[in-house]
């Protein structure tokens, strides 16, 4: 497989070639449109690797470089898993400046699908072009917040962040199928999925073909792909199953051992979803006692009496006791990466910066 061989491309329905892409992106309006121009002239040029930036939402934001070929080996996994087929329509409403656009691209090149192409916004669906049906659609959850215009669409993948079980349960009712994936900048997009909805679906994430994972002594996932040199070893705390299957708990960084109990922020969160309208994340602070104490951090001016007191009863009807918040605290602004996601320890820090 040599990404040099993967060079013709389908733009809403313009069957394009090395520099016509190009071209066709640069002659658009769309912003996204001209940086996956961008992305072709890399693509195109003779240099076997490419520059990725990572979103930052688990540290620091860096560069890595990948090889091209490892992108196309991915692709390859993906369409293997979902039957792609040539000429099926797949929409690309995700920044091309992660790996997440880039990814549709290059499995939109191996596969010889037709991209539908609309600008990343929290509403895609809304753009799908009039009687376009959409066989995959890689979205993140916000962006299938709004569920009316998803019966469009055959196949959904969620990405980028997890899946409140407000947004869960809003799924069942759809006729779709809808995957959430798990993966990163470093593995080049998923590398395991889980059904979301319908008759299959589960908590369990199941291994890409030839994916296999084990765990190190954190209980943390490795994740051996046979396109990639080495193991990628991560800061997710999982319940391993077998080695191509796993039930995803937190991030090691995240938990809070307050008392000697180990709290999963993740999952306290999942269980409280339906409950507030405003962003919001639980952490662990300092305490004298307990070692650490949880906190609910919430972005808003502080609620007023009789909010804060209905929260805090719900709070106790939905969560074990060993998870109920000792304090509730307010924040103006999170702290959040360049894609949005919240940063949870930039914020604590700045939160006790200011106090």
């Amino acid at each position: 497989m040599n990404f040099k061989d993967y060079t013709k491309l389908i733009l809403n329905g313009n069957h394009l070639s090395g520099d016509e892409i190009i071209a066709y992106c640069n002659a658009s309006k769309s912003n996204n449109l001209k940086l996956l121009g961008d992305f072709m002239t890399e693509w195109m040029s003779p240099e076997t690797t490419l520059n990725l930036q990572t979103s930052g939402s688990t540290g620091t934001p860096k560069i890595i470089v990948v090889e091209k070929n490892q992108m196309l080996q991915s692709a390859k996994a993906t369409a293997q898993f979902f039957g792609f087929e040539e000429g099926q329509n797949a929409l690309l409403c995700l920044p091309m400046t992660y790996i997440a656009g880039k990814m549709m691209v290059v499995r939109a090149l191996f596969s010889k699908l037709n991209l539908i192409c609309v600008e990343p916004d929290e509403a895609p669906l809304k753009k799908i072009p009039e009687n376009t049906f959409i066989d995959f659609a890689p979205l993140t959850p916000m962006q299938l917040n709004d569920t009316a215009n998803s019966s469009v669409v055959k196949t959904i993948l969620l990405g980028g962040s997890a899946v409140s079980s407000k947004l869960e349960s809003a799924i069942q009712q759809l006729n779709t199928e809808v995957y959430h994936g798990y993966g990163m900048t470093e593995t080049l997009s998923h590398v395991a999925l889980r059904k979301v909805n319908g008759e299959s679906k589960s908590e369990i994430y199941q291994a890409l073909p030839d994916v296999k994972f084990s765990t190190d002594e954190r209980g943390c996932l490795i994740i051996s792909v046979p396109y990639l040199d080495e193991k990628i070893i991560t800061n997710d705390i999982v319940v391993l199953l077998n080695d191509h299957s796993f039930i995803w708990k937190g991030r090691a960084d995240n938990i809070i051992n307050s008392g000697g109990i180990k709290l999963f922020p993740e999952s306290i969160e999942l269980k409280i979803s339906t409950l507030l309208e405003e962003p919001f994340f639980v952490a662990g602070l300092p305490d004298s006692l307990l070692g650490e104490k949880l906190c609910m951090f919430i972005e808003a001016q502080k609620f007023d009496t009789e909010k804060l007191e209905l929260l805090r009863n719900n709070l106790k009807n939905t969560l074990d006791k060993y998870e109920i918040p000792k304090e509730i605290l307010f924040v103006n602004k999170f702290q959040r990466t360049l894609s949005n996601k919240i940063q949870r320890q930039g914020t604590v820090i700045a939160f006790l910066n200011s106090l």
